[in-house]
């Protein structure tokens, strides 16, 4: 449960800064990317948006016996799915990552590919009703 509700708070926390990310760009002129067009800055928002909102649900389902499980399992299902796309990331890494070093731009996707694919075998073997 303590993996759980870490996450839950992660996403929020995530989420919020995501979502922050279009005014950032527009009211302050803070990119969260170095060199970003406001369209990046459009998505990373949107995608806060939803970031957020998982952490939202996962937070208030930590305590509901029924539907504690069906959100354990799509986290799993989406951590996994984070992993592969991260897996794909790793071979374009320095057109992704353009804005740092060669070695962190291949060592960032694979780092994350595999620590999304050990969250999500926890959310899908752990958490199980």
């Amino acid at each position: 449960m303590i993996i759980y509700n870490i996450t839950a708070k992660a996403l929020i926390a995530l989420g919020v800064l995501f979502f922050s990310s279009i005014f950032l760009k527009v009211i302050a002129g803070i990119d969260l990317i170095p060199d970003s067009t406001y369209l990046s800055h459009y998505f990373i928002s949107f995608a806060g948006a939803m970031v957020l909102a998982w952490g939202l649900v996962m937070n208030k389902a930590a305590n509901n016996k029924q539907a504690f499980p069906i959100v354990a399992y799509a986290t799993g299902v989406m951590f996994i799915l984070l992993a592969v796309m991260r897996v794909v990331a790793f071979f374009v890494a320095e057109q992704v990552f353009d804005f740092v070093p060669s070695l962190i731009a291949h060592a960032l996707p694979a780092v994350e590919s595999v620590t999304f694919f050990v969250l999500g075998f926890v959310f899908l073997t752990r958490y199980k009703s």
